[in-house]
């Protein structure tokens, strides 16, 4: 049984045949689901970004999800990005919550933290950040070596022995894609490219253990070129994008557990046949939900002690909450009135979470949408159009082979030329957003992202 105040709603499950990509948001009514005969338990987070706000709801959900197998050996596993510049609590507490987090963590069960491109996002030095985490007995793992020394910053694996003498092995991959680190912290990172590195590394690293775990933090580009060199019944774990889905190879599994603490993947190990039985279950987190009550406390103390005026003044009001899907593709429909545009495009990973029914705070609204900058236009023609469409708004089920990774928003795509506006990120990267780059985009004079979308939503 789940613990008082969690509500059975929360309790999510795949439908027979699981293993089919399913949508951000689909969710399957379960009541009391259970992963009955599991050897061992992997609770997975990915891409936390700070989101403080929803931490101690997410302790009491894992505390609910461990009451319910009790003794399944469990182990949580955390897949880069627990951190979040553009969060001014975080900033400016030196992410005193999120590190208490992570320990928290810890005092339920084994922790293995694979290294994101935000775990520098407050602390320049990636060795800090390991150091720190080794602090807390967090087994950190990563790809990841040190341009100053050569040497690794830290183990690329982590063991666990689990009953009966099997062996759980969890290995850590990072995104080699550069631009998504902070420019000082870059210059001290060597990033190998993980397909060159998986090719290589990975039938050494996984000979053998008998439950095996990638969490990969590359983005799906380089883990679609990755899943058919796993041994049959690893769990590939993806994260960097943002993505929600699940994905079967044979006996296989490939999962994206979403972000910014919005659900918890659960997922239930067999280890009794020939290849490993991989079972997963989803736990949304949502308002009302019975929190770890000490986490609580220390939130709100950290956001009274550090939220400074700027950040708790109101800049609009909603009447209802808006999700993100929702609130993105506002987002997109206002920037494209305001470049006098048939369609605005925003990357989708430019975004966090949603925005609350009410009075919506410049933090709130930072953690909707995380990037300011100036906006540009361009026309386009219907090949273009064509070219972009299926890469576009890529939060319905997909099937693996369609997905691009990282996409773009569109509040609605024209039918016939017209100007299309986006930001400085999807222009820039309009070869993978778009899949062209023969647009010819110009930026628009006395226009900046944050404002006008602010401006927009508070006429709703």
């Amino acid at each position: 049984m789940l613990a008082p105040g969690v509500p059975r709603r929360a309790l999510l499950a795949l439908p027979a045949g699981w293993g089919a990509p399913r949508a951000a948001g689909a969710e399957t009514r379960l009541g009391d689901a259970s992963l009955a005969g599991a050897d061992a338990l992997l609770l997975v987070l990915s891409d936390l970004h700070s989101a403080m706000e929803r931490a101690a709801a997410l302790l009491g959900t894992i505390d609910a999800v461990l009451a319910a197998h009790r003794g399944v050996p469990a182990f949580i596993l955390v897949n880069g990005d627990v951190f979040e510049r553009g969060n001014a609590i975080a900033r400016r507490s030196e992410a005193v919550a999120d590190w208490t987090f992570l320990a928290a963590l810890r005092r339920r069960a084994p922790v293995v933290l694979n290294i994101g491109n935000h775990e520098t996002a407050l602390i320049d030095d990636l060795a800090e950040v390991v150091a720190r985490a080794r602090k807390l007995d967090l087994r950190v793992v990563s790809n990841l070596r040190d341009r100053r020394s050569g040497l690794p910053f830290a183990e690329v694996s982590a063991g666990f022995r689990l009953p009966g003498g099997r062996r759980l092995r969890v290995l850590g991959l990072a995104t080699h894609e550069a631009l998504t680190y902070r420019p000082a912290a870059r210059a001290l990172i060597d990033m190998p490219k993980p397909v060159d590195w998986a090719r290589e590394r990975l039938p050494s690293l996984f000979a053998e253990a008998e439950a095996r775990v990638l969490l990969s933090h590359a983005g799906i580009a380089a883990d679609r070129a990755i899943l058919p060199l796993l041994p049959g019944g690893t769990l590939l774990v993806g994260g960097h994008e943002h993505l929600r889905f699940t994905h079967a190879e044979g006996a296989t599994r490939y999962l994206h557990t979403g972000s910014w603490n919005r659900t918890l993947s659960v997922v239930g190990l067999g280890l009794g046949g020939t290849l490993p039985r991989i079972e997963v279950r989803e736990v949304a987190v949502e308002p009302g939900q019975a929190e770890d009550p000490t986490h609580a406390a220390l939130v709100r103390e950290v956001t009274a002690a550090h939220l400074a005026p700027e950040d708790a003044e109101v800049l609009f009001h909603l009447p209802a909450p808006l999700q993100l899907p929702q609130a993105a593709r506002a987002a997109c429909a206002a920037l494209a009135r305001a470049t006098g545009s048939h369609a605005g495009l925003l990357g989708h990973t430019g975004f966090g979470t949603g925005l609350p029914g009410g009075p919506v705070r410049r933090l709130d609204f930072d953690a909707f949408l995380r990037f300011d900058g100036p906006v540009f236009r361009a026309p386009a023609d219907l090949a273009a159009l064509a070219a972009m469409a299926p890469r576009l708004n890529q939060d319905e089920a997909l099937p693996l082979a369609g997905r691009i990774g990282d996409y773009a928003y569109v509040n609605s795509l024209p039918r016939h030329p017209g100007l299309l506006a986006n930001n400085g990120w999807v222009r820039m990267n309009a070869a993978h957003f778009l899949g062209t780059e023969a647009l010819h985009f110009d930026p628009v004079p006395n226009l900046a992202l944050k404002p006008l979308v602010a401006g927009a939503l508070a006429r709703l």
